[in-house]
């Protein structure tokens, strides 16, 4: 179905049509950010660190920035999420693995459920270190993380 400039589609959020559901449910995701659970100087305090499951995420926005939060190997990873491509929600969207270079025919798996593809273009980021796959300089924001003595996931922005 296709909408017009004062009609939504049923279903979705944001209205872009039943031909870009991606787009809408990307913008939908990062307008449902939720706040951090307390911001002290530049740290936000984004929530328990039992709250993100391994291999899962949280987004959060304190009203200067959108920062989505992995764990990855029971670790934690922040990264600013807008692509520097063109802009996209890139914290939403999928995570894989990829492979290295190799002989034809051949394929060596690598870097597994730590592979941030940007849900607008494809442009794929390790969320460990913010590199971007596609060239040797491209990058994607990252913040450093910890968890504190309480238990909480804090980001440094």
């Amino acid at each position: 179905m296709k909408t017009n400039n004062n009609q939504k589609t049923p279903g979705l959020d944001c209205g872009f049509g039943s031909e870009n559901k991606a787009l809408d449910y990307a913008f939908q995701l990062v307008e449902e950010a939720a706040p951090p659970k307390k911001r002290e100087g530049r740290d936000l305090v984004v929530c328990s660190a039992t709250e993100i499951p391994e291999g899962g995420r949280r987004t959060v926005a304190d009203g200067k920035r959108s920062i989505g939060v992995f764990r990855i190997g029971g670790q934690f990873y922040a990264l600013l999420n807008v692509c520097p491509h063109m802009g996209a929600p890139l914290c939403v969207g999928k995570l894989h693995g990829t492979h290295r270079p190799s002989e034809v025919h051949e394929y060596d798996p690598a870097f597994h459920g730590r592979i941030l593809r940007c849900p607008w273009h494809g442009w794929e980021f390790d969320v460990m270190t913010g590199k971007g796959l596609y060239d040797r300089h491209g990058r994607a924001a990252t913040f450093p993380v910890r968890v504190d003595s309480h238990g909480d996931v804090v980001v440094t922005v």
